[in-house]
């Protein structure tokens, strides 16, 4: 990410062992499932002499870093920078708005495709701030980003506007580079690849009404700086230079760079939100309760083999909290980063992954649910979502409209039992690289439904809404047999398709909560046990009497009931349903220990994790139930929702 004005290649050196690895973890592209997008209504029509020159939107083009600055001393922490270590309270974010233009030349190489190379030429950053949230504030200046030697590129099909075999290559200059440049001697300048290793990027074009076509891109990449740079110490820039750029510094042994850059030749969408906007902060961490209704994900799995019998339509909803970092105001938008957490007070083992490695947690816990085909019926357990740990969600807020800009790539993992089994039998096929899950209107006629943004809810609290999908040919890929035999798998047909979806809906509270929830209830669950349930309980939970209890019917060792006896976390919010009065919510998440009927009577206390959604039209109740902490045994004991049939949007 260092300027190419430094001159040399010692950086690459200094990270090659490290990109190496990271490229160990990761399939080539060659071996990912491919992209699928149906026929546009018309196909797309390149530019008269197949060149074009257009100018980018300033309030749209952007670019940045999101700076992981740590200090690991654990070398099994390294050179990735794992550790908790954390400086400044949180990232150490950046971005600058863009002006000037870009050309696009088109190669076509057949009547439906078409090589393309970009050129940014060089681009005018604006005057900026690296910041973070515990007072760390540096001004940035002299801000581009232009060409590197090798050009962006990349494939089009015109028919269905899909983007392939896309590598953007461009160079950062800021004076903030310089700085950590100038701690660090031997850092040198590399190329900014996107996607690079662990990273993504994204294009698409659109017809424009005078022959051209617009053109937008988004890109973000992961950039270890490992413990040291030929034999010096890693050190990262304080705030406090001289007059020639040279800065106090701080030991930050295994610190990362994600750098992004958007382009788009469009203004913004979005209707103004006025006095409706939400109050969105800048270098802040906010953490956001999510709604367990609203918030789920899934695969409408279309298999296309007979012995499968048709489409399986999978879901679970999910329990958790949003972590949610804002960055510092540039221009008009305020840049973000997410990171799933685990419900709050879950002092139980969450469901660990056997596909991933060092570094990859489990954020959001999900129900135990069926995964019925007509002819075969698949048990989920272990349901879980995972972030990814090297290439940071990012985005920026447009703070007239609430919406996020461009479209918003989630790039995470999903964990199932039915997941893990589905890439051992596809080894060396499927990449281990996460999805990467598109909100927005990323192509035109395609997935207009899809959207995140941030808006105000009923009593003024913020709330993030993400509806987003991925979608990728499954043809001549193996899906587990109901026994999780390799010689019993089903092959996808030449039309199988995942169909991935992830729905997210939560609020971050902005008053104290002080309200007394009551409930009670009784329903079949989503796996066929009959439940019921009671409760009563404080959103000030701090020395106030509460009451809680779940019956579970089933015959088996899933049945029983558990009583809460002490309380270790207790959120009360709204979800955008609400019609609650100030001071009064529709969703409670709750985790506490307390017994379980078939335990004997000395045996350690249980956890259970809660989410309740009273919201009008919305009604909801799901509970786990983990095991002793000692217990080698399945994660979750009891698991009960009850799930809809029909989905609302986050």
């Amino acid at each position: 990410m260092m300027s190419t004005q430094r001159k040399g290649n010692s950086m690459k050196r200094s990270i090659a062992f490290s990109l190496c690895f990271l490229g160990m973890l990761a399939s080539s592209a060659s071996a990912e499932l491919t992209l699928f997008f149906p026929p546009l209504a018309k196909p797309l029509k390149l530019p008269p002499g197949n060149v074009m020159t257009l100018p980018i939107n300033n309030d749209t083009s952007m670019f940045g870093d999101a700076l992981r600055a740590v200090d690991c001393t654990n070398d099994a922490d390294l050179p990735y920078g794992i550790c908790g270590n954390q400086l400044f309270g949180g990232l150490v974010m950046t971005d600058s708005h863009l002006k000037g233009n870009i050309t696009v030349q088109f190669f076509p190489t057949s009547p439906g495709l078409a090589h393309f190379v970009v050129n940014v030429h060089q681009l005018a950053g604006e005057d900026g701030v690296l910041s973070a949230p515990l007072g760390f504030s540096m001004p940035v200046k002299s801000q581009s980003v232009s060409d590197s030697v090798k050009l962006s590129s990349g494939d089009l099909n015109l028919l269905t506007g899909e983007v392939f075999n896309l590598e953007f290559n461009v160079s950062f200059v800021n004076s903030a580079l310089f700085a950590i440049a100038n701690v660090n001697p031997k850092l040198k300048s590399p190329i900014i690849t996107f996607p690079g290793v662990r990273g993504h990027a994204w294009a698409s074009f659109r017809q424009r009404g005078d022959g051209l076509l617009d053109f937008r891109f988004r890109g973000e990449t992961f950039l270890p700086l490992g413990r040291e740079i030929e034999g010096d110490p890693v050190r990262f820039p304080l705030p406090h230079c001289g007059p020639e750029g040279q800065c106090a510094s701080v030991l930050a042994r295994g610190t990362s760079l994600h750098p992004h850059l958007y382009l788009d030749t469009q203004p913004p969408s979005g209707t103004p939100c006025g006095a409706n906007c939400p109050d969105l902060p800048t270098d802040r961490q906010q953490e956001f309760a999510v709604s367990s209704f609203f918030t789920n994900f899934g695969d409408n799995f279309e298999i296309d083999n007979p012995g499968l019998g048709g489409v399986g339509p999978g879901r679970s909803h999910l329990q958790g909290r949003l972590g949610v970092q804002f960055g510092p105001r540039a221009g008009n938008t305020i840049s973000f980063t997410q990171a799933l957490l685990l419900p709050g007070g879950l002092f139980a083992t969450p469901p660990v992954s056997t596909i991933t490695g060092p570094g990859f947690q489990p954020g959001f816990v999900g129900q135990n649910e069926f995964l019925p085909f007509p002819n075969v019926t698949y048990y989920l357990q272990r349901v879980a979502m995972v972030d990814e740990p090297y290439g940071l969600l990012h985005g920026a807020i447009d703070v007239r409209t609430g919406e996020v800009i461009g479209e918003m790539e989630y790039p995470m993992f999903l964990n199932t039992a039915v997941a893990e089994v589905l890439f051992r039998q596809n080894a060396g096929r499927v990449s281990l690289d996460p999805f990467f899950v598109i909100a927005g209107k990323p192509i035109e006629d395609h997935a207009p439904e899809f959207y995140a943004l941030f808006q105000k809810g009923v009593n003024g609290e913020t709330m993030f809404r993400f509806n987003g999908q991925h979608r990728r040919s499954f043809a001549t890929f193996r899906f587990p047999g109901p026994d999780f035999q390799f010689v019993n798998s089903f092959i996808g047909g030449p039309k199988a398709n995942l169909d991935i979806f992830i729905r997210i809906q939560a609020a971050h509270t902005t008053d104290t909560p002080t309200a007394i929830k009551t409930g009670s209830g009784s329903f079949v669950s989503s796996i066929k046990d009959n439940v019921s349930y009671n409760f009563a309980i404080p959103c000030n939970p701090v020395g106030a009497p509460f009451t809680f209890s779940y019956t579970n019917g089933n015959s088996g060792a899933s049945g029983g009931t558990f009583t809460m006896k002490s309380l270790a976390y207790v959120s009360c919010s709204n979800s955008r349903l609400s019609t609650a009065k100030p001071g009064d919510y529709d969703t409670i998440s709750i985790n506490g220990f307390g017994t379980w009927s078939k335990d004997a009577s000395d045996a350690l206390p249980r956890l259970a994790t809660v989410n309740i959604s009273l919201a009008p039209g919305a009604p909801y109740f799901g509970i786990l139930v983990y095991q002793n902490p000692d217990a080698n045994q399945t994660l979750v004991v009891s698991t009960a929702n009850n799930k809809p049939t029909d989905v609302l949007e986050p």
